[in-house]
């Protein structure tokens, strides 16, 4: 009997210090937010300036990035907002004024990326409704006399998101064109990029330029040297992995860009900006030396 007692008596503390981890686990680390936008709430009807919260975080996380697909369609994305500090728990991510979109409804996408260029999505219908309040409809009334209608404003018409030109087969870029001086064109005040073979442009398509304060410079330059993928680092940005990259002039580059697609539109730091998959047509195509001629 004394014996069974001694046995218990260091028994039952050895199995409490085994299991005690396992029952009783901290707090923050039980608890791990998913992905996603969680404000505003799904089918959410909304107007005006609307708060977009949500959590972004990824042990590879390099950016989030926040895209309203106009009618739920991936053909009319508008670019909303992007961060590159990751968010493990619910936080703004930014204010969307919803005055910019046309009413109806659409999807908002949170774009998680991480190593290597790899993402998740996470999709969430809102209904756009601007001029009525954003829980009520105006009920139909009738009348015997005819009354003036007034509708919204149309929205600015949404820019293509296919190139104007593209010639290519089999990935690779003016196939079966005969081959010519090789030289690409852009232009800041149409915001697009021309690839020329010979006397037959290969590639026209919308891109991105400087914006206000961040001048891509006119002239006539050549690439200088093309990398696969670099960081570009400078006041207040850092952006990694960034694909397809061809630098012309001291720190001016064409190369793709994966964080937004607001293309047609000046929204860079000074380089111009290309679609991911359009930038590795271009990069292949083109050599070192390729001249590149940048008007305004």
């Amino acid at each position: 009997m004394t014996k069974l007692l001694q046995i218990r008596s260091w028994l039952i503390p050895a199995l409490f210090a085994i299991l005690a981890p396992l029952l009783f686990v901290e707090p923050a680390r039980a608890f791990s937010m998913d992905n996603g936008i969680v404000s505003p709430q799904a089918a959410a009807v909304v107007n005006g300036t609307v708060a977009v919260e949500g959590v972004a975080q990824h042990p590879g996380f390099r950016k989030w990035q926040l895209d309203l697909l106009v009618s739920g369609d991936e053909q009319h994305t508008r670019f909303i907002a992007v961060g590159e500090e990751a968010q493990p728990q619910p936080n703004l991510l930014t204010h969307l004024d919803t005055t910019r979109y046309p009413n109806g409804q659409h999807l908002l996408r949170l774009r998680v990326v991480y190593t290597g260029l790899n993402y998740d999505e996470y999709h969430l219908p809102i209904t756009i409704r601007n001029g009525l309040p954003a829980e009520t409809v105006a009920p139909a009334v009738e009348t015997d006399e005819a009354e003036e209608v007034t509708t919204p404003p149309e929205a600015p018409p949404l820019r293509p998101t296919a190139p104007e030109i593209l010639v290519w087969e089999d990935g690779v870029l003016g196939a079966g064109v005969p081959d010519g001086h090789r030289w690409v064109e852009i232009s800041i005040s149409e915001q697009t990029l021309t690839a020329w073979q010979g006397d037959t442009p290969v590639l026209r398509t919308q891109v991105s330029t400087g914006k206000p304060g961040w001048r891509t410079l006119p002239g006539t330059f050549n690439v200088y040297v093309k990398l696969p993928q670099t960081r570009m680092r400078g006041p207040g940005y850092d952006t990694p992995d960034v694909p397809w990259t061809m630098y012309y002039y001291q720190g001016f580059a064409i190369h793709g860009a994966y964080w937004h697609n607001n293309f047609g539109a000046p929204v860079s730091h000074g380089c111009v900006n290309l679609r991911v998959d359009e930038a590795k047509l271009l990069f292949d195509w083109a050599d070192v030396g390729l001249e590149v001629v940048v008007k305004n």
